[in-house]
């Protein structure tokens, strides 16, 4: 088994033909052929199936797939810190970033970061915890910045906490629950889930829990705050968003808090990379910043 092999098997994976892949590569499709039929000799497996959607992996490629993203991510930080090393400070740096940390945190960091590796291309990817983890534990991001679930890091995988946020109500403006002040006044209401029932988008229910009442109504669950902020705008459906970002007016101006005296549960925004291998130094650095960025915004706002 050879890197090159591995690259070859990842391209034809993303792009669903050997002839695209063979293209993205630079190599001619009958050798871009023939590396895939050497690894699959050496494994003993076949890797690929052809369908009318083109080609995809089979049971044994899915197996590999996730240990080949591992491996060219791991070869191509070895190349970058070998850069490093001699003086050049080019290359990459993948960030996972949660809702929170992006309105609180990258206004902070990403122009002083930008300022001190002005050749390190950085590429945000945004997500919840459980969305960003596979991403985290294959190496395709080097470190996360995000609100951790209930039960925190999964193991494998170190955390550092920087600041603890506030979840809040919010509705359509003209809600006729809008002048509620208590949970208690929502139970016939209608909800939507962000993420995980388990994460800081499912706190209603842990929530409702807490106050002895019956289990809120769930309508639907969705994956980003577009579809959140689209469905809350247009229903009378309710869901439980970070405070920060209804604050700061990023969900648009249709939304509004519903200001109850019940305080819902707090979660950690958290710094999150794995055991191993050690952090790159533009990852170390970037980490650094997120935690001075998350003194500064605590102090100016203690409740974030």
């Amino acid at each position: 088994m050879t890197l090159q092999q591995l690259k070859a098997f990842l391209a034809i994976v993303e792009f669903g033909s050997f002839r695209r892949a063979a293209r993205e590569l630079g190599l001619s499709q009958a050798g871009l052929t023939n590396s895939i039929q050497a690894l699959e000799a050496d494994l003993g497996v076949s890797l690929l199936s052809r369908t009318a959607q083109g080609v995809t992996p089979t049971d044994d490629g899915e197996r590999l797939l996730a240990r080949a993203q591992l491996i060219d991510r791991e070869a191509a930080l070895a190349v970058e810190e070998a850069r490093r090393s001699r003086g050049d400070p080019a290359g990459s740096l993948h960030v996972g970033v949660g809702p929170t940390p992006t309105a609180a945190l990258l206004p902070l960091v990403v122009p002083d970061f930008h300022k001190r590796f002005p050749l390190v291309k950085l590429k945000l990817v945004s997500g919840f915890y459980d969305q960003l983890l596979p991403a985290l534990q294959r190496g395709l991001i080097e470190l996360a910045v995000t609100a951790l679930p209930d039960e925190g890091a999964t193991p494998g995988l170190k955390s550092k906490a920087l600041f603890k946020s506030d979840l809040a109500v919010v509705s359509r403006i003209g809600h006729p629950c809008v002048a509620a002040r208590s949970v208690r006044q929502l139970v016939d209401s209608e909800w939507i889930l962000l993420g995980t029932p388990g994460g800081p988008g499912g706190t209603i229910t842990r929530l409702f829990e807490e106050q002895g009442l019956p289990p809120p109504r769930i309508a639907a669950s969705c994956e980003s705050f577009n579809q959140l902020a689209a469905l809350i705008g247009g229903t009378d459906w309710l869901a439980m968003v970070p405070a920060l970002l209804i604050d700061r007016g990023l969900l648009g101006t249709q939304l509004t808090r519903i200001a109850i005296k019940e305080r819902p549960p707090r979660f950690d925004n958290c710094i999150v990379y794995r055991s191993e291998p050690p952090l790159t130094e533009p990852a170390m650095v970037f980490a650094a910043m997120c935690e001075s960025g998350a003194r500064i915004v605590t102090r100016m706002r203690p409740s974030i």
